[in-house]
């Protein structure tokens, strides 16, 4: 009989094998013209559309794509559109308010069989949902160990345009706000709210948390435009 591996924090450690601390790192990639699926475009260019994540993205054995995305917006001018693409092979839609749900099975396009080619050959997982920012870029979060992402980021096509915004620790509460924030983040959160910042009035200024934390008030005003992002988008998942 096999000896029970021995248990450390709930998690098996087998003896033998290089432990290595789980990594997260978040990019923003530009996509090319061709977008997601063939009628991405289309769907990014119509003023009454808005694409706000993919849930779910997959590739089939026949080499096509399917993947689950959301979006805000004229669910019947969105039903034009992909009934129109000569690249989507089917799609199924449901609306709830003014947010659609819908199914695309499509033929791939660069950036969708660099997002799928990401997933099968590295030993990492790309983190769902995957966000469409309002300057049209995609947000991406993966977790894995620091080579087998930088790896992977090497990997991504030059014509992709990707920024890497953030790596760090991977943090397992993803259901907790405080763990989308960096450590600098919640540092500068705390002296946010230590200052009155986020009090009605306002009795503290950037300025004040800038102190605190001894930044410039100006890279503050960025961490708290990125806190605020973070928390506010989670709440609407």
């Amino acid at each position: 009989m096999f000896a029970s591996p021995p248990v450390i924090c709930g998690v098996f450690f087998i003896p033998g094998l290089d432990w290595k601390d789980m990594r997260t790192a978040t990019i923003r990639l530009s996509a090319p013209d061709s977008g997601l699926h063939p009628a991405d475009s289309d769907v990014a260019d119509h003023p009454d559309i808005e694409r706000v994540a993919i849930d779910g993205i997959s590739m089939l054995e026949d080499g096509t794509g399917v993947a689950l995305c959301r979006l805000r917006g004229n669910a019947e001018e969105l039903r034009t559109i992909l009934s129109e693409s000569t690249g989507i092979s089917a799609f199924h839609a449901s609306v709830t308010d003014e947010t659609i749900h819908v199914f695309v099975h499509f033929e791939q396009t660069d950036t969708a069989a660099a997002l799928l080619t990401l997933r099968r050959s590295h030993e990492l997982v790309v983190r769902t949902p995957i966000r469409w920012l309002s300057d049209g870029r995609l947000e991406i979060s993966a977790v894995g160990d620091d080579a087998t992402l930088q790896d992977a980021l090497d990997g991504l096509p030059d014509d992709l345009h990707v920024e890497l915004v953030e790596i760090g620790a991977y943090a397992p509460e993803h259901n907790r706000p405080e763990s989308l924030l960096t450590d600098k983040q919640l540092e500068v959160l705390d002296a946010a709210l230590a200052t009155g910042y986020y009090e009605e009035p306002r009795r503290g200024t950037q300025a004040d948390v800038a102190d605190a934390v001894g930044l410039a008030p100006a890279t503050v005003g960025e961490h708290l435009r990125r806190i605020e992002g973070k928390v506010l988008r989670a709440l609407r998942e």
